[in-house]
């Protein structure tokens, strides 16, 4: 049973993708959860995640892995039960980068950034695939082709490339791995259908995630600095 959300650069209106054989009940919040064994003491236990290989398209390669640390904290931040940590063997979220050319879901569906399982038991479970036929960096800004394809534009070329912002794109897959559906009701929400480019979490993101794996006590004046750190280096 395969159950995945994908999130697209298109005005094309799309929601979720799931298996014939499986019966989806649309009043649900959303779809399976984490229950990791608690550690000794604590009241939450940890969802593992792996990088199996990394961007070739990724301009600011030195961030790859400070932006994976930063999108799941988003989450991390907010829920009690469960916080994040990277391991270099078989993990619960397993996160690779393939072109079109060879994965069938971004050749058939053009527009899709990239796609994720919902945690649903199953061995694909909770894994996010992104689409490396694009260009990923830190911001979404537009860069010169040159630093891009030194080999096909001269380096006086005034050409400008589109980029995606590969926060904003972690943190909502990160979302469907962890269980969430998209939200349509609010365009500024992080689990929003489409590309938006935002890197904070809008509060309905916020009590979406609380419902699921619970309310983390921390102040508000922790989270807003986080929000203006965010902001600041990546918005």
């Amino acid at each position: 049973m395969a159950v995945f959300c994908i999130i697209k650069d298109s005005n094309k209106k799309f929601d979720c993708d799931i298996d014939v054989d499986f019966q989806y009940n649309p009043i649900d919040e959303y779809k399976g959860k984490w229950v990791p064994p608690k550690l000794r003491r604590r009241k939450y236990g940890y969802v593992t995640y792996r990088v199996i290989n990394g961007s070739q398209h990724f301009l600011d390669s030195k961030f790859e892995d400070k932006a994976l640390a930063i999108a799941l904290r988003q989450w991390g931040l907010r829920t009690r039960d469960i916080r994040f940590k990277r391991v270099t063997e078989t993990a619960d979220i397993e996160m690779k980068f393939e072109t079109k050319d060879n994965d069938k879901m971004f050749r058939d569906r053009p527009g899709t950034l990239a796609y994720a399982y919902f945690p649903n038991g199953a061995k694909i479970g909770g894994d996010i695939t992104f689409n490396d036929s694009v260009i990923w960096t830190t911001n979404g800004k537009p860069v010169n082709a040159h630093k891009v394809f030194p080999d096909k534009y001269p380096p006086n070329t005034k050409t400008k490339l589109r980029t995606y912002n590969m926060v904003h794109t972690l943190i909502h897959e990160c979302g469907h791995a962890i269980g969430l559906k998209h939200c349509e009701q609010h365009k500024d929400c992080i689990m929003y259908p489409y590309y938006n480019g935002r890197v904070v979490l809008h509060k309905h993101d916020s009590e979406r995630i609380k419902s699921i794996y619970g309310a983390r006590k921390l102040s508000d004046q922790i989270i807003d600095y986080f929000k203006r750190r965010m902001l600041r280096k990546w918005g």
